[in-house]
């Protein structure tokens, strides 16, 4: 169809077949029994294409199936009929447009650091890394390309989750006086073991990340991704088993109610890896242990 009003705009000028209206500038075409209405005014010509067809009442009519503009050097198309009959070759999306990989699900194994950057356990705490986990997803997002070739680009978006911190051992975070503490079992007359210790919280997050793709062969997407991530957390509670039995022990707990996280991810087409990094401390300055989570897992994007 591209190659057809080439020509078109080509023969146009050809007043041996063209029909000129009162407009220098507007001109109609009759070619192999269909009609081609060409305007121009300023940078901006339409092309427009007709063809007969005969109505119930067996009357010729003319009915628009073809309509181009071309302006500032881009072309634009818009098929009208053709698009509902079966059998016609359909316009071809553009496989080369920006597609952003933040919408998906994710899980992910959870340990934590005493500081930024570092990927060495907290001495002050011992965590289960194969029972401490999150899961959750990012459902909403937005995003916006960079230049011509659209490989790099930014998008946001909003996702819900939830975080399970287990401990190793015989120790439970607990809230002594105001604090958060790590304390052990105790042993006596009536003792206290715990085991399946764990700190859970749910989470909202608002990633913002940068992301550079390329597509192999016009098909799927390499990609690479980085940016913050704004974390509201919320439902902290310390649960597991006292002597056996399944108990909430504390609520609340001190936690911060907002973290900015590093979030850095990589994969080919809706497959992916991804690293989460805490920027500051979970819990409150001085209302528990200085620790700052991070994580490492898959995603699916959609």
């Amino acid at each position: 169809m591209k190659h057809l009003l080439l020509l078109l705009l080509l023969i146009a000028p050809m007043s041996i077949i063209a029909q000129q209206k009162n407009n220098p500038q507007d001109t109609t075409l009759y070619l192999n029994g269909r009609k081609i209405v060409v305007k121009e005014q300023g940078d901006k010509i339409k092309v427009k294409l007709y063809e007969k067809s005969s109505g119930k009442d067996s009357l010729m009519s003319n009915i628009q199936i073809f309509e181009g503009v071309y302006l500032n050097g881009k072309s634009m198309e818009n098929r009208t009929i053709l698009d509902a009959l079966p059998f016609t070759k359909r316009k071809k999306r553009n496989i080369n447009n920006f597609a952003p990989h933040l919408s998906g699900l994710y899980f992910g194994y959870m340990m934590v650091s005493e500081n930024f950057g570092t990927y060495n356990q907290s001495d002050q705490i011992s965590i289960n890394a194969t029972h401490s986990w999150e899961i959750g997803g990012t459902l909403f997002t937005s995003s916006h390309s960079f230049g011509p070739t659209q490989n790099w680009g930014f998008a946001i978006g909003l996702g819900w989750g939830y975080r399970s911190m287990r401990l190793d051992g015989n120790y439970a975070f607990r809230d002594i006086d105001g604090v958060t503490q790590i304390v052990p079992g105790e042993s006596g007359e009536i003792p206290m073991e715990y085991s399946k210790s764990r700190l859970r919280y749910f989470y909202f997050r608002i990633p913002l990340s940068i992301e550079w793709q390329t597509r192999l062969c016009h098909r799927k997407a390499i990609f690479f991704s980085a940016g913050p991530e704004a974390e509201i957390r919320h439902g902290f509670k310390s649960k597991g088993k006292i002597n056996g039995k399944k108990q909430t022990f504390d609520k609340n707990l001190h936690g911060r109610p907002v973290g900015i996280n590093l979030l850095v991810q990589a994969g080919y087409g809706n497959l992916g890896f991804y690293t989460r990094y805490a920027t500051y401390g979970l819990f409150e300055k001085g209302k528990g242990p200085e620790i700052l989570p991070f994580s490492f897992g898959l995603s699916w994007y959609w």
